[in-house]
């Protein structure tokens, strides 16, 4: 598999590499679509387990709004998925790092010039809360929330200011790395040169199949420079 990480690297070589972050770079067992569900399901709103499968990767609030055009529920309903969320993640300790040599990997990327970014369907204050409980902006350069752009995934726009905010112009310096369909689609809207899932979330083999490369994880790359 790194045989075709390493020959998209001797012909555009890879600038910038943008990971998932629930199932990618964070463990956190599916809670994150526990609580969507718990949370519609509180409101008195139909909802079914089913549903749950078409939710992966994509912006959490998206979500919660595609139950209830009423702008007052919409509003209840994100203030109490974040209250919950952040319950269960950060005063319960729920979520780890993937790897504990997650950071290791990263830096040494970064160090053969390669930068390190996340996006994720998550909002912003949650992502910055478990950027900083993992002291991660020391092994990543940038990252973005979904709620930053106009639209989530799969639409390309996050891989896209992440590409400016890096100063790269041309997609095919960039690998997009996820472990959901969403990822991977994001990834092949935006032409990145590779749109890479892992198996370490949510997805199985059938939900990536759209990928250019499945992998174990993201502790799977291997890049000679």
């Amino acid at each position: 598999m790194n045989k075709i990480l390493n020959k998209l690297n001797n012909t555009y070589p890879i600038k910038l590499i943008i990971c998932d972050m629930a199932g990618t770079t964070i463990n956190e067992s599916g809670i994150v679509y526990e609580t969507l569900y718990e949370t519609i399901k509180k409101y008195g709103l139909i909802v079914n387990k089913n549903d749950i499968s078409k939710w992966y990767g994509k912006n959490k609030y998206e979500v919660l709004n595609n139950y209830s055009d009423n702008k007052k529920l919409q509003l209840k309903l994100h203030n109490h998925f974040d209250k919950t969320l952040t319950e269960k993640y950060f005063f319960d300790n729920n979520i780890k790092l993937i790897h504990h040599k997650l950071p290791d990997l990263f830096n040494g990327l970064r160090k053969n010039g390669i930068k390190i970014a996340l996006n994720t369907g998550y909002g912003v204050q949650i992502q910055e809360n478990i950027i900083k409980r993992f002291n991660m902006n020391e092994f990543i350069d940038n990252y973005i929330s979904s709620e930053q752009v106009k639209f989530g995934r799969p639409h390309p726009y996050m891989i896209n200011r992440l590409m400016a905010m890096n100063n790269i112009n041309n997609p095919y310096n960039v690998i997009k790395i996820g472990d959901t369909e969403n990822d991977v689609l994001e990834g092949l809207n935006a032409e990145c040169g590779l749109s890479i899932g892992v198996l370490s979330g949510s997805g199985n083999i059938y939900d990536l199949s759209k990928s250019h490369l499945i992998m174990n994880s993201v502790m799977d790359i291997n890049i000679n420079v």
